[in-house]
């Protein structure tokens, strides 16, 4: 076991593990809500509270903010982004409909109301009057419909539940109609971000990419591609008061060591991180984590396999199973998390609904992962391609020390963050993928939009076992919080333990750090991917 951790350890040394903010999650998804636990009344309605009434400026000097980030967006328009870390990058200028509070329910944000109707199976949107996008185009229920209609454009229905319909009722009025019930219509419309149908139609899809015009607290002012992004206050923003920094602005920075130098330094604000190195580096230099430890807040390194195709290795259960055998759990998950992190037997944390108290580690057992190999028709192992981010290049190396031991020759191919987005959308891929994914409480919509037929990737290299979707769509459609964590925990288990399509090297929880002096940024308050830089200030 010291042999196998230590192998690890030096090939994630030797390739400089990049594991910072969450910009881009690999596939991950944002945050989640507690679905209403009955069906029984005909409509449910929920308010945004006090939290966007008028507030007072804070006396300290409200400067810019710089957020450091080993990577930039892969887009900026939203409704095609294959990454929650996109909204991350986003936030600043464009806001949601709603948000996720800390009590796991949905509330109006952007939206001043929600009205969800079980019988008639639609859910309305109701607007706040007098709000405008940058560009001076009204933030009307035309735009919010043209936004929902984007997403299913842009093959992304199932990430909202696969509407047939979405009508515009009145200025301020959406409604989307469903065939058949979900628990989570005000999770996964309320995470729509809206973006501006006139900057759309006037500059092209292509300039959206690369720009964004929102209704939010700050206003984009330039992006250059792998260096920085960049928004300045805006002075008419709807809220009062706020917000209280003239700036934000994301740094790029890829380098871990330098990220954290910049940081110590005081050349950047915010520090965004889940390596265990950098943890304790600026813990010890007296900064404290403002984040919060929760299933929101975890970070899973996993592994994904071509478990589809019957011609590759890996599209052979008893392989997948073999590979398995062949993991030192807890040395792997410690050796990629400087010490902080912990081994899962299933994609979740164990405060997550989807995590399954029946679910069982494989054992570490070298020898039957070659006898396994063996009966799977391999005794001599095989060839493959382990294809990752540099971000997760820690996490191949650990796959691929851990091949080793039973004769699966692997080689590392590192792409970037668009190659990968565009493999996981193609019909096959020869080998296995690593990836980082954000923690759930609720997995329920995460699992549908990355690891289900009805998602927007992986369809060419997952298996779809037909009782692993009827328990996954089943928790989407239950009735009670019970059976919905009933059912999610069926397919949580099935996804790893019974047929191995995916599963977690590591698990740990990101950390945030600020400048002393810098509070309420909300980063990793309730969730991975959203934050308040309307809030955040100066003391």
């Amino acid at each position: 076991m010291r042999k196998l951790a230590a192998m690890v350890l030096a090939g994630t040394m030797l390739l400089g593990s990049i594991t910072g903010c969450g910009g881009s999650s690999g596939g991950s998804t944002g945050s989640t809500a507690a679905p209403q636990t009955e069906q029984a009344q005909t409509q449910a309605e929920s308010k945004a509270g006090d939290s966007q009434e008028t507030t007072a400026a804070p006396a300290a000097e409200q400067k810019g903010v710089k957020i450091s980030t080993i990577e930039g967006p892969i887009t900026l328009f939203l409704p095609q982004s294959s990454s929650t870390g996109d909204r991350w990058f986003a936030s600043p200028a464009v806001e949601s409909l709603g948000r996720l509070a800390e009590d796991g329910t949905t509330q109006p944000w952007l939206a001043e109301e929600f009205i969800t109707d079980p019988d008639a199976l639609t859910f309305t949107i109701k607007l706040r009057d007098g709000i405008k996008f940058h560009d001076g185009s009204v933030c009307d229920a035309e735009a919010v419909a043209w936004n929902i209609e984007q997403y299913i454009k842009n093959g992304k229905s199932a990430e909202i539940d696969n509407p047939k319909e979405v009508t515009v009722d009145d200025n301020l009025t959406v409604t989307v109609h469903y065939d058949e019930w979900a628990n989570n219509w005000d999770t996964v419309l309320g995470e729509i971000y809206i973006l501006s149908k006139d900057a759309y139609e006037k500059n092209g899809e292509e300039w959206c990419k690369i720009n964004c015009v929102g209704t939010g607290p700050f206003v984009f002012d330039n992006y250059v591609a792998g260096s920085s992004l960049k928004f300045v206050k805006n002075p008419e923003y709807r809220i009062e008061g706020q917000p209280y920094v003239d700036s934000v602005e994301f740094v790029v920075i890829p380098d871990t060591n330098t990220q954290v130098s910049a940081f110590l330094n005081g050349e950047v604000d915010i520090l965004n991180t889940i390596d265990g190195t950098v943890i304790q580096t600026v813990m010890a230099a007296g900064f404290e984590n403002v984040g919060r430890e929760s299933a929101n807040m975890a970070n899973l390194k996993y592994v994904l396999f071509n478990s589809k195709n019957p011609e590759h290795p890996t599209g052979d259960l008893k392989v997948r199973q073999a590979i398995m055998h062949c993991i030192d759990w807890e040395n792997v998950a410690k050796a990629l998390s400087g010490g902080l992190g912990e081994a899962s037997n299933q994609f979740a944390t164990k405060d997550s609904w989807a995590y399954s108290p029946d679910a069982k580690f494989y054992e570490y057992d070298v020898e039957l992962a070659k006898q396994m190999l063996t009966e799977a028709g391999y005794p001599d192992g095989f060839e493959t391609k382990i294809y990752t981010i540099a971000r997760d290049n820690d996490t191949a190396v650990a796959l691929q020390a851990a091949l080793a031991q039973i004769n699966i020759k692997a080689s590392v191919e590192t792409v970037d963050n668009s190659v990968m987005a565009g493999m996981q959308k193609e019909d096959d891929i020869d080998g296995i993928v690593i990836g980082k994914g954000a923690g759930q409480m609720d997995f329920t919509n995460n699992y549908i939009r990355l690891y289900s037929s009805q998602g927007i990737k992986n369809h060419g290299i997952m298996l779809r076992p037909k009782e692993y979707e009827d328990a996954l769509f089943g928790a989407r459609a239950a009735k009670t919080l019970e059976e919905k964590k009933e059912l999610l925990q069926q397919a949580s288990k099935m996804l790893v333990e019974d047929y191995v399509m995916l599963f977690p090297m590591s698990v740990l929880y990101n950390y945030s750090f600020s400048q002393h002096g810098l509070v309420d940024t909300g980063m990793y308050y309730v969730s991975l991917t959203q934050w308040t830089p309307e809030t955040m200030h100066w003391q």
